[in-house]
């Protein structure tokens, strides 16, 4: 018999072989999953041989069903083939990781509550639960660049153009991808001071990296960051209609890109749109410290401004008078793209212009999916994803990468 120092060495080996133990003992659902598969059965059969439905089974090998009736506890054991103690055992872990206990404050609780649409979050990728508020808290944090989510504040809801009697729907998604943006800014810092002639020189030569797919977008931003314009792309939101953004960040424009129609000349229309505010509204922006380029927007103040700024990217990149005189051979795919390198455009350009004449023809538009080549890598150098779990400053690394120089 070991008494002292040497007992009490041998109990903290056999709480930590207890703890090793537990950490490789399986959960109920792989348990399960390996009886199902040892006996070869489907799991409807298997939850019949239970006597339990199917959606049953599932919230109890998952954890989601916090309520369950004993019997059918005793009813998987002797599926399973293990003690009832373990089944049980088993379940309880399973409910405490699908809702775990959190030390957060009450305080904290409430206000993420009060400032976030957690389902959107989650749509967005953003977050991977609705309950687990520390994880909710250290994702927000670190896409926005707090120390804690307390430090969070609204903005300031002064668009410009707006009278201010449009009263948006999903204001907290909005004010969460207004906020992401920014802190975007504020991580790049761009150095150069903003030159509106620097802008007019670009803009001759802009439209002819469109139709590089993999590098034009990222040369074109290039560019615009050493006349002083910042650019990003910022995936969108659901419940979200908007097509772009311009911000003032420290007197220099950002534009943020967002496409919620998904289409690869739309990505070009929203850029040469957004730097249309930069050269004719910049003075309106910079007083009111951002514009979007909202679908939902109906203000009459703010729908002439768009229209303004629609025409001049339409102009700019395959004029009304041009998209009329070929409309005839929209279908010919190699004159469409002889034009196209006439024009020095992409040719998914020339169909997005000709379905945004025949706005209601919807086959038009399956047109511009079918000839739209995919972005994901337009945008790989300029993108600020909401999926992923680093800090901002590392999420902009290859940004300031590709784009600094």
């Amino acid at each position: 018999m070991f008494t002292g120092n040497m007992a009490n060495r041998f109990d903290d080996i056999d709480a930590l072989l207890h703890g090793l133990m537990q950490q490789d003992k399986p959960s109920l659902k792989e348990l399960f999953d390996r009886k199902v598969q040892e006996l070869d059965l489907p799991v409807t059969a298997a939850c019949k041989l239970i006597g339990v439905q199917h959606r049953s089974v599932k919230g109890l090998l998952t954890g989601e069903q916090k309520i369950v009736d004993i019997t059918t506890l005793i009813k998987l054991a002797e599926f399973l083939q293990v003690p009832q103690e373990e089944v049980v055992q088993l379940y309880m872990q399973a409910v405490q990781q699908h809702n775990p206990v959190t030390t957060m404050s009450l305080q904290k609780i409430e206000f993420i509550k009060a400032n976030f649409d957690l389902a959107a979050l989650k749509k967005a990728g953003l977050i991977n639960s609705l309950s687990d508020y520390e994880h909710i808290e250290n994702r927000i944090t670190k896409r926005l660049g707090l120390k804690s989510i307390l430090e969070y504040k609204k903005p300031n809801g002064d668009v410009a153009f707006s009278s201010g009697v449009f009263n948006p729907k999903n204001v907290l998604t909005r004010s969460f991808w207004i906020s992401a943006a920014i802190a975007c800014f504020e991580e790049i810092d761009n150095p150069f001071p903003y030159s509106r002639e620097g802008l007019i020189n670009i803009f001759p030569k802009l439209k002819r990296y469109s139709t590089n797919v993999d590098l034009g977008l990222k040369d074109v931003v290039k560019l615009l960051y050493k006349v002083g314009i910042t650019v990003v792309y910022q995936p969108p939101m659901a419940g979200l209609k908007l097509r772009g953004a311009t911000f003032n960040h420290r007197g220099k424009p950002c534009i943020v890109l967002t496409d919620y129609k998904g289409f690869y000349p739309t990505l070009w229309f929203a850029l040469v749109h957004e730097l249309y505010h930069v050269l004719f509204d910049w003075e309106e922006i910079k007083t009111m410290r951002y514009h979007l380029t909202d679908d939902t927007n109906d203000e009459v103040s703010v729908r002439e401004r768009e229209q303004m700024a629609d025409m001049f990217a339409r102009e700019y990149l395959f004029s009304r008078d041009k998209t009329k005189e070929i409309k005839r051979y929209i279908h010919d795919s190699e004159y469409i793209r002889e034009i196209a390198e006439e024009n020095h455009i992409h040719p998914s350009i020339i169909y997005a212009m000709n379905a945004f004449d025949l706005s209601g023809d919807g086959a038009q538009w399956a047109k511009v999916r079918l000839m739209s080549p995919p972005f994901e890598t337009t945008i790989k150098n300029i993108n600020a994803p909401l999926d992923d779990d680093t800090p901002i400053e590392q999420l902009l690394h290859g940004y300031k990468t590709a784009i600094k120089f």
